[in-house]
């Protein structure tokens, strides 16, 4: 029993597991659930990981991945009878497989389940220096043997797995949730997203983006044509009979496309897509004739919400598209980085702005 905290719980006793769905926007549906464990005290109140997992050993943390494995195995299999069919994600500590081989552990736990290895993903979190030693691909590698999908969770956290990354057998990238949730403050953080994205296809490897707490940072990452999604603006975590409820009914995102974004975060992340191309098609690197420009996404939808042309976004994109196009100028990449850089603080400021109005 617990005894350091501010209520006592037991180990495995008050172990309780939650699920979050996990949205493909592409398909317009729920894929994949992830088990996330949560510990009941004495007194009813759920405790999050935070609250309880410094508190366990390394036999306890291995007990714990288990359990979420089974309890998620379950919800599939009730899933499965309604003709239901999802992926199932939980969450291994790394450090525990330097001693260990999961891949026997893995495989007993499967042993008496219905359910396909290849529809279960095993997310490696940031903790400890497994990522880093030598055995490490060897021992993801008898893993993904399995069957069983390989992710990296909370990407971008620590600088050795983004080193790692090419070098170890992934299936997926979970974007460390830091960089979305404060999106609305810094949206200057969509370009990292991109570049996370483009890093992800090299890799041959899904990019699930964690930390979809609002609409806005939604439309932003339907915008950039991202496809997996998962936070607040989906679901929060809630226990199996909420979320297989959740699933049979059916949940449709908010309005919006890709085209068309719903909010400004959204229209500048549009924005940000489509500069490579245009940079691209201005300096002749591809070789089309494009005779006239599609509107930018960000003015568009400034103009269709009564901005005037003395709006200040506007006329920093104005002045944007006059040092691309004037040939005398020549194409002087400080000038128009610093451009972009005053256009993304206008849009921080104006967000702000929005969000105490």
């Amino acid at each position: 029993m617990n005894t350091k905290g501010l209520s006592a719980w037991r180990f495995p006793e008050d172990v309780v597991a939650y699920f979050q769905p996990e949205y493909s926007i592409s398909q317009q549906k729920i894929v994949g659930i992830e088990a996330l464990a949560r510990m009941r005290d004495a007194s009813g109140q759920l405790i999050s990981p935070h609250s309880f997992i410094p508190f366990l050993d390394m036999e306890q943390r291995r007990e714990l991945s288990r359990l979420m494995l089974v309890a998620g195995l379950q919800v599939l299999e009730l899933l499965d009878a309604q003709g239901i069919v999802l992926n199932l994600s939980f969450n291994v500590d790394p450090d525990f497989m330097v001693e260990h081989d999961c891949a026997i552990c893995f495989k007993g736990t499967m042993t008496n389940s219905p359910v396909a290895p290849s529809r279960v993903c095993l997310e490696l979190l940031e903790s400890g220096d497994f990522l880093n030693r030598h055995i490490a691909k060897d021992r993801l590698q008898a893993l993904r043997d399995t069957g069983v999908r390989i992710a990296l969770d909370d990407v971008g956290s620590a600088y050795s797995s983004l080193l790692r990354m090419k070098e170890l057998p992934i299936d997926k990238i979970k974007l460390d949730q830091c960089f979305i949730r404060d999106l609305t403050a810094q949206p200057k953080n969509l370009a990292f997203v991109q570049s996370i994205q483009l890093l992800a296809n090299a890799l041959n490897a899904e990019l699930v983006i964690e930390g979809v707490e609002t609409l806005p940072i939604l439309d932003a990452m339907r915008a950039l044509h991202l496809d997996f999604i998962q936070g607040y603006a989906i679901a929060r975590p809630m226990p199996a009979h909420e979320l297989i409820a959740m699933v049979i009914q059916g949940y449709d995102l908010p309005e919006g496309s890709a085209k068309h974004p719903a909010s400004l975060l959204g229209a500048y992340a549009a924005h940000l897509l489509r500069r490579p191309l245009m940079d691209a098609l201005r300096r002749g690197w591809i070789d089309v004739s494009v005779t006239t420009p599609p509107p930018c996404p960000l003015i568009a939808f400034l103009r269709e919400h009564g901005a005037t042309e003395d709006h200040p976004i506007v006329a920093a994109h104005h002045r944007l598209v006059s040092v691309k196009s004037d040939p005398d100028l020549g194409y002087l990449d400080q000038t128009l980085n610093h451009i972009e850089t005053e256009i993304q603080e206008l849009v921080r400021e104006a967000i702000h702005l929005e969000q105490r109005e």
